[in-house]
């Protein structure tokens, strides 16, 4: 007779009646490989974490024995072995006649007679360029 409806099925056997859901085990399964790629990755970055800690343990060590080494060799280094290596080399100590002062008042009046009119002008235009692009300034290196 009426072969199109359906009878209602007992809340007992609703779970027969459930389909395969391509889609959510789809969803699942690239949660599931986005989780293994991220713990795979943080990982990865653990090892390369301590294999620098290491170099780094390894470097401040090579440091500390270069430092070692140099300060035993200068210790050790007398100025009668420096002397023998100079003379060696070809080297002679400095002698007091070869040494050659010059008045200050001569180095000044080179450098006066030099400038002309014009230089208030540079000075100003020096002044005026320094004010709009600072002069760097030399940081020295810090041992980390």
């Amino acid at each position: 007779m009426n072969r199109g409806q359906r009878r209602p099925v007992p809340s007992w056997r609703a779970g027969e009646a459930r389909k395969f859901r391509a889609d959510l085990w789809l969803a699942a399964l690239v949660v599931v490989a986005i989780l293994l790629v991220e713990v795979w990755q943080a990982s990865t970055m653990a090892e390369v974490s301590l294999r620098l800690d290491r170099n780094t343990k390894r470097l401040t060590a090579a440091r500390a024995r270069l430092d070692y080494v140099r300060a035993e060799r200068e210790r050790f280094t007398t100025r009668a072995e420096l002397d023998r290596v100079a003379r060696s080399m070809g080297l002679a100590p400095v002698d007091a006649q070869q040494l050659v002062a010059l008045p200050a008042a001569y180095l000044e009046r080179g450098g006066q007679g030099e400038r002309g009119p014009a230089a208030p002008l540079l000075a100003w235009a020096e002044r005026a360029a320094r004010s709009v692009v600072p002069e760097a300034m030399a940081h020295t290196r810090t041992a980390d």
